[in-house]
């Protein structure tokens, strides 16, 4: 607590206050104090503040999430809905999938991510080859995502699916035609690499491109089964089942509900679930019974 407010007289009735809002918890401190200080109760810099008005009368947040709630609602609207934008990433935001997606040019967006870490949302984890930013808690992204209506939220899912083929089929142009070997990410051939395509899954589904989301998820849970992760496998073919019911049904749907199915069996009877194999082939059949 001194190291964050300092010594002040003035701090004393705060800083009992603080700690009865925030039962001491070293987070919740931190973003009280950012609140304080962007309202005004609070002037000075970290390690030296004093207190600018009376606490009479001063209402403290209930909980971490309110308070960084009212922080984003603080932030210019550009801001803010950059934030939210980045929030949609994941909690990791490489810079080239949010300049993606953003619709702000280059220099706008660097300028709102400087503004953001500068208010300790999000911190830089990278420069080379890439830039790359995280939320400073997992809270922050929560609460940050949690702010987007939710159609807006699932028009950038499906957004960052297409930004993410993009970026997939440039790169793997380009390595087509220079040394540099293959990532994680792509292949040799520009196809997609394990780490992307659960992220292409995830996103395809919360966007609701249930067409791709069938194709990503088969694909994820092809991988997640090859490597003995029999129940994320489960969890993937589940998650395309869920896509697949919402096309047109059709001799191509049925197919491969039929497919997605024994293969899950598969994966069930790996991990010891006869009966939930028994009951999935019996779904299976019934359209042909």
């Amino acid at each position: 607590m001194h190291a964050l407010l300092g010594d002040d007289p003035s701090l004393v009735p705060l800083k009992s206050l603080l700690i009865a809002s925030t039962a001491g918890n070293p987070f919740f401190l931190e973003e009280s104090v950012r609140t304080l200080v962007e309202t005004g109760v609070l002037v000075g810099e970290p390690g030296a503040y004093r207190l600018a008005r009376p606490l009479d009368g001063l209402q403290m947040p209930a909980t971490v999430q309110a308070v960084l709630a009212a922080r984003i609602d603080r932030l210019p609207p550009e801001e803010k809905r950059l934030l939210q934008t980045a929030a949609v990433l994941g909690t990791d935001v490489p810079f080239i999938l949010l300049r993606a997606i953003a619709d702000v040019p280059k220099a706008v967006l660097q300028r709102g991510l400087a503004h953001l870490q500068a208010a300790e949302f999000l911190y830089e984890t990278r420069r080379f080859p890439e830039p790359e930013y995280t939320f400073k808690h997992a809270l922050t992204h929560e609460v940050a995502y949690g702010s987007l209506l939710l159609e807006r939220r699932r028009a950038l899912h499906a957004r960052i699916v297409e930004a993410l083929e993009a970026l997939a089929s440039n790169r793997g142009a380009e390595v087509a035609q220079g040394p540099w070997p293959p990532s994680r990410r792509e292949d040799s051939t520009g196809r997609q690499g394990p780490d992307q395509v659960e992220r292409l899954a995830h996103h395809a589904m919360r966007g609701e491109v249930w067409a791709k989301a069938v194709t990503y998820c088969q694909q994820a849970d092809t991988r997640a089964y090859d490597r003995a992760a029999f129940r994320e496998a489960v969890a993937a073919f589940e998650q395309a089942l869920q896509a697949l019911a919402h096309l047109p049904e059709d001799g191509d749907t049925g197919m491969r509900a039929v497919d997605l199915r024994l293969a899950l069996g598969f994966s069930l009877l790996a991990l010891g679930e006869p009966r939930r194999c028994l009951a999935l082939l019996g779904e299976a059949e019934a359209p042909y019974a």
